[in-house]
């Protein structure tokens, strides 16, 4: 035997340590004299029943190893039945927190209560503890048991046993090895605990034999909630493999999850779903209106055309797996799940103050879909009136809903722009729950151009997967076959981007979706496709649209700077150019709607 550090793990009992052996992943080394079992770290051995017998068992295995830490853990027989049967009780040393209780060691089982307060009885402890006088300090040496009885004939089965020693491990294993602490916190992480139970066994199993790292350990995480997201074989099935050790363990599932991530992922057979909730409460709230400012997600690495966003609404009634709103909002106000819509809102609009002299491009999608809520509290009234006594102002309603109803039952202000998030019915079917289909966006946008109003397209965030150019270039041209360029004031590219948070929030939910099943590169704090994808995506949809090119303002949200001209052949020197060409643009073809 190895000299070593260790902790070793003393039971009576095979139906005790059985369930010990399965947590810690120890494997048997010998069977005669003793059973004796062996970690990385750990030694556990069974010595039978009886004082003697663990007295033996002890000064049998102390020569031959260096211990700095023991335990002995087993049943104990309580003169207390007010004390459940299972509880955890430390004789001596121990996690904080456990009760305590006094203990004696007989050389016979005891059927009658002699004892006048609260106690203990066993087998074998005395015998323990003697036997490691001198051996181990005395503090790193515990004893625990587990009330089993109240002092009567009562003999548990081997499974009643091994339930009770399994469901007391997790208020001790930090005993046996730091490692166990640090597992436990990892697995105790609202990610982790979101993982399934099989996938959560695996996991404490196999760092319990290979010892991942802090870093190894938190990405084995995020790989199980991966692979359970996106259907694919469990993290808890990968890890049956006989690997040589954790190098080899970790290198395989990492190549496993990187190769499904850099993989054109298929949607054929794919059902995503979110988990349920119960219905969004809508309340009006009286508060100053919510984000009237620039569009927040601006950066000095991508072209921004310099948005205002006027938010009538905070959360979102959708659940489009990607989106950030309900992480931001906590899908409601205040993250109570409430939608919160402004009332009295045209009040609220006349306080704020505009230059007569300057056009403002507002928008209304920013912390909610625009149209979904329809004329709630009076919403679009107010911003459709708002609009009219503006005509500096270009409003934009931004929509995956097909509930325009409230539009077209009034006039709209020509200065009013209907504009509809796109994406192949795959995406919107797997990616974008509870929202309107491809069918009824481009149907419902129809109409509003019919009614003789503006309405534009964003592809955003387009989704690469192995159909996507097909899938893309069937929804272009359709757009170019059922509207005119004249009556469509803008077509926009974007793609998924992420902040290291909403990834985070979108594993713990436990969806079902692909979405995260893309190459991610980080830049300034965000992720994102490695831009050689976006350049090919993005300049596939451009071309697309080439009888367009000229006719519509085509423009790149939130995107690199340097796209630009890979894209469309011309770049703006700066945001306010960027601004002042689109406002040009759309102010054209809304005064030939006046």
């Amino acid at each position: 035997m190895s000299k070593k550090p260790l902790t070793l793990i003393h039971t009576a009992l095979f139906s005790e340590a059985k369930p010990i052996t399965d947590h810690f992943n120890l494997k048997q080394q010998e069977t005669r004299p003793y059973k004796i079992f062996r970690g990385t770290n750990l030694l556990l051995i069974v010595s039978g029943v009886g004082t003697e017998a663990a007295r033996s068992a002890l000064r049998f295995i102390l020569p031959r190893c260096r211990f700095t830490c023991a335990i002995n853990i087993g049943m104990a027989a309580c003169s207390d039945p007010s004390i459940p049967i299972g509880t955890l009780i430390a004789v001596q040393g121990g996690p904080r927190g456990l009760p305590r209780l006094p203990l004696e060691t007989v050389s016979q089982p005891l059927t009658q209560n002699r004892f006048p307060s609260p106690t203990l009885v066993d087998m074998e402890a005395s015998g323990f503890h003697e036997a490691l006088k001198g051996t181990v300090p005395e503090e790193n040496i515990h004893i625990l048991k587990v009330v089993s009885d109240y002092l009567n004939d009562t003999i548990l089965s081997r499974a009643k046993i091994d339930q009770l020693i399994r469901t007391s491990l997790p208020k001790w294993e930090s005993l046996a090895t730091p490692y166990a602490e640090k597992l436990r916190q990892a697995l105790h992480t609202p990610l982790g605990q979101s993982l399934s139970a099989a996938d959560k066994l695996a996991l404490h199993r196999a760092g319990m034999a290979w010892r991942f790292t802090h870093s190894e350990l938190k990405n084995l995480i995020d790989m199980a909630a991966d692979f359970s997201a996106w259907n694919e074989m469990p993290l808890s099935e990968r890890l049956e493999q006989n690997f040589p050790n954790r190098e080899a363990a970790y290198r395989h599932l990492y190549n496993d999850w990187n190769a499904l991530k850099n993989q054109a992922k298929s949607y054929s057979g794919f059902q995503g779903r979110v988990p349920p909730e119960k219905g969004k409460k809508i309340i009006a709230t009286t508060k100053p209106l919510p984000g009237f400012g620039r569009c927040p997600v601006a950066s000095p690495r991508t072209r921004c055309c310099n948005l205002l966003t006027l938010d009538a609404a905070e959360g979102c009634g959708f659940d489009c797996t990607y989106c950030s709103i309900r992480y931001f909002y906590g899908s409601g106000t205040k993250g109570s799940g409430a939608i919160g819509i402004s009332k009295n809102i045209l009040a609220k609009l006349k306080e704020i103050e505009l230059d007569p002299q300057k056009t403002y491009h507002i928008g209304t999608g920013q912390s909610s879909d625009s149209l979904m809520w329809g004329n709630q509290f009076g919403i679009l009234d107010g911003l459709l009136d708002f609009a009219a006594g503006h005509p500096n102002v270009i409003l934009e309603f931004k929509t995956k809903s097909d509930n325009i109803a409230p539009l077209l039952s009034r006039p709209i202000p020509a200065n009013v722009i209907s504009t509809w998030s796109l994406n192949p019915q795959v995406i919107i079917a797997s990616e974008e729950h509870l929202t309107a289909s491809l069918e009824a966006r481009l149907a419902a946008a129809r109409k509003i151009a019919d009614k003789g109003n503006l309405v534009g397209f964003h592809f955003h965030p387009m989704v690469l997967y192995n159909l996507w150019k097909t899938d893309y270039k069937t929804i272009i041209s359709r757009i170019i076959e059922s509207f005119l360029p004249s009556e469509t004031a803008m077509v926009s590219f974007g793609t998924l981007t992420y902040t290291k948070s909403v990834i985070k929030k979108i594993r713990e939910r436990r969806m079902k979706s692909r979405i995260l099943q893309m190459p991610l590169e980080e830049i300034e704090g965000k992720l994102s496709y490695p831009l050689e994808i976006k350049r090919t995506m993005f300049r596939f949809a451009y071309q697309a649209f080439a009888p367009w090119h000229g006719k519509v303002f085509f423009y790149l949200c939130m995107e690199e700077n340097s796209l630009w001209p890979d894209v469309f052949g011309t770049a703006y020197s700066d945001n306010a150019e960027f601004e002042e060409d689109m406002i040009e643009s759309y102010r054209k073809k809304i005064q030939l709607k006046t």
